[in-house]
């Protein structure tokens, strides 16, 4: 019987709903780290500002404070900013101190980025204004991170935005991205006010405006309503009051940033698919804890098609390195395993995890266009630790071990199955089955095979790593720090490198170290050469002149102790394409395109520390250094106290130079 048009069109709506749902299900599923969650102080519907009230003496001082962006106000315009600046201060000023405390630990690092970038040191502020300094923040039209960068824009300055990470999250990239989007725009406008402006509404969109009104001040193009967004007109005044209270902080009555609020961390590589919550737990911390390092994760395991960097605190690096050395050593945490039945496919598995059949196919790629019953599956979790849509999955009885990654192995000819299983650690019966194989004699040479996981016992502890073959080690033993004693002194007189001394005794940086404190020496000596092994290595000298040497940089170490810096919180870098930037000093470093800071993408610089400064009395003379994997020309530099320039100089280097594990450098010792 014909369907009637009427029934027919019914049929459809009900098909349509009933799909979109589905797929509304799914796409929650896949962007639950992703929902809107910015402060409603950043939302334009919610700054209704009211005429202000008069401004107190300090309030009119920091108005009148200078900035280094200049600014040419008239009267209407600083009434406005006056408005704004009056709303942070009273009526939000809780948010205000929030945003303070939350943006503590980035400000040295997004410090020494404008600088190396030539930026001015006021954009410093443009966080605030645009995310609160939430690196998790999102806007309703898609923004992310504390910069706010859409995604096109995003991945256009190397960021990468996809199902398993979204590196606008990331402060270290991010940031680095940002510099350059500002330095463009700049570039492009000639004018900070139009910069700022294009950088909230699009480098186009500013163009079109400036074309269509014949004004080139923002100011005038604000005036009118029809030319810009009222979010874009407030922006620029907005930012100049955000900027105003963040200079003016002591004489408005809120605490002093901590410029040493922010964990030290170090940079660890990582191979694709790595299960991240099994390398936290590794190194006794929570997901969560761990996540707010690595915010740029959107699930539990690292993307399986590239190497990644994550970020640990400098005690945890050893800890990360024998996880990664052995990851049977820790239980699968951020990836549920799940024998499949006769009735599952690709897309049926999908379905219920809300996982999308590409990102299975990535993390199980042994496992073929057809799923057969028997097979194992790995699903990974998302980056919020709660995953309700695997627990129908899980299929594993309270209590029973979890199961490392599956391999594939080629038999070879005379191969057996006993043989296989003595070499894998598991049972003849688990390889039969996790190939729907009934007996050996269905096994042939040249057929590719499933190797199951072997059974790992929830929490055994990851060994330490060993020692590489050829690596003396020394007798451990403890120094007592007498009053002017430097980590760098107490490193060179007992040849090991300061990192491992300050993770070996928990000490993140140089005012941890008290005098009286017992420092324990790590038995094994440091694969990187302090100055006096270096000399050594290049030019062979006797005992007792090496320990001249390592007194004479103890005792210049001593005579010599650098003032206090703010330094970011950032991750010392690797060689890794993606790494993040070296922990950033107040001043400038240099970057690939020649702002000298690391950068993502192939492009990780150097981060220069302050130049010394030059002592006529200090003794000086060229070493040789052999570099370490993931050593950098800033991370070289602060070890030897010296110029980043200069070492550059000293070795007809570029600034764009990546150094290699290997490599040889020429030090003029200070």
């Amino acid at each position: 019987m014909p369907v009637s048009p009427r029934l027919f069109l019914k049929l459809l709506l009900v098909f349509c709903l009933a799909f979109s749902g589905a797929c509304a299900k799914k796409q929650v599923s896949d962007n639950q780290d992703m929902k809107p969650n910015l402060d409603p102080e950043l939302s334009d519907d919610f700054l209704k500002i009211k005429r202000p009230r008069p401004l107190t003496l300090q309030e009119k001082e920091a108005l009148a404070s200078k900035t280094d962006i200049p600014f040419n106000l008239d009267v209407a315009e600083t009434e406005e900013v006056q408005a704004f600046l009056t709303y942070f201060t009273q009526e939000r000023r809780e948010t205000m101190e929030r945003w303070l405390e939350r943006a503590a630990p980035h400000l040295p690092y997004i410090r020494a980025v404008l600088a190396t970038h030539k930026l001015p040191p006021d954009i410093i502020a443009l966080p605030f204004i645009e995310s609160g300094y939430n690196t998790m923040a999102y806007s309703p039209v898609g923004a992310g991170g504390m910069w706010q960068f859409m995604p096109a824009t995003g991945r256009r300055f190397g960021l990468s935005v996809d199902w398993w990470e979204d590196e606008r999250r990331n402060p270290y990239l991010a940031t680095i991205a940002a510099a350059k989007y500002l330095g463009e725009l700049y570039n492009m406008f000639g004018d900070w006010n139009l910069a700022l402006a294009a950088y909230n509404c699009g480098e186009g969109k500013m163009s079109r405006v400036i074309s269509q009104s014949g004004h080139t001040n923002f100011f005038d193009i604000a005036k009118n309503p029809n030319l810009l967004k009222q979010e874009t007109r407030h922006y620029v005044p907005k930012f100049l009051a955000v900027l105003k209270v963040f200079k003016n902080l002591k004489a408005l009555g809120f605490k002093p940033v901590n410029w040493s609020a922010g964990q030290v961390l170090e940079e660890v590589p990582v191979p694709g698919g790595t299960d991240l919550a099994a390398l936290a737990e590794a190194c006794s911390m929570s997901w969560d804890e761990f996540h707010k390092y690595n915010s740029g994760f959107r699930r539990q395991v690292s993307p399986p098609d590239r190497a990644s960097q994550v970020y640990v605190p400098v005690t945890k690096k050893e800890l990360a390195l024998a996880y990664l050395a052995n990851p049977t050593c820790v239980a699968n945490r951020g990836i549920r395993s799940y024998t499949t039945a006769g009735t599952d496919s690709w897309w049926n598995i999908s379905k219920r995890t809300g996982v999308p059949i590409a990102a299975l196919r990535q993390m199980n790629p042994t496992v073929g266009d057809a799923v057969t019953p028997g097979q194992t599956v790995y699903v990974p979790l998302d980056s919020s630790a709660q995953d309700s849509a695997l627990a129908d999955l899980d299929d594993r009885p309270a209590g029973r071990a979890e199961v490392a990654k599956s391999q594939v192995h080629k038999l070879k000819k005379g191969e057996s199955l006993a043989a296989l299983a003595k070499q894998y650690g598991v049972s003849q019966t688990d390889i039969l089955k996790a190939n729907s194989l009934k007996s050996e004699k269905q096994l042939a040479a040249g057929k590719s095979i499933t190797i199951p996981g072997k059974a790992v016992a929830a929490g055994a502890a990851c060994p330490p790593v060993q020692p590489k073959s050829g690596v003396a080690v020394a007798e451990a033993k403890t120094v007592e720090v007498k009053k002017g004693l430097t980590l760098a002194a107490v490193a060179a007189a007992n040849k090991v490198d300061v990192k491992t001394l300050m993770a070996a005794n928990g000490i993140s940086s140089e005012k941890d170290l008290k005098a009286g404190m017992k420092l324990k020496i790590p038995g094994e000596v440091a694969s990187a050469p302090v100055a006096a092994q270096t000399a050594a290595a290049k030019q062979p000298e006797a005992p007792a002149k090496n320990q001249a040497q390592a007194e004479k940089l103890a005792a210049l170490a001593k005579s010599q102790q650098p003032a206090p810096q703010p330094v970011a919180q950032a991750p010392a870098s690797s060689k890794d394409p993606k790494a993040a930037p070296a922990q950033a000093a107040a001043s400038p470093a240099k970057d690939a395109k020649g702002a000298p800071v690391q950068v993502a993408a192939a492009k990780n610089q150097p981060s220069p520390a302050p130049a010394p400064a030059k002592d006529a009395h200090k003794p000086s003379g060229p070493v040789q250094y052999k570099v370490e994997n993931g050593e950098t020309v800033w991370s070289i530099a602060r070890k030897f106290k010296v110029d980043p320039v200069a070492l550059l100089s000293w070795n007809n280097l570029d600034k764009s130079v990546h150094l290699k594990p290997g490599d040889k450098l020429k030090i003029n010792v200070q």
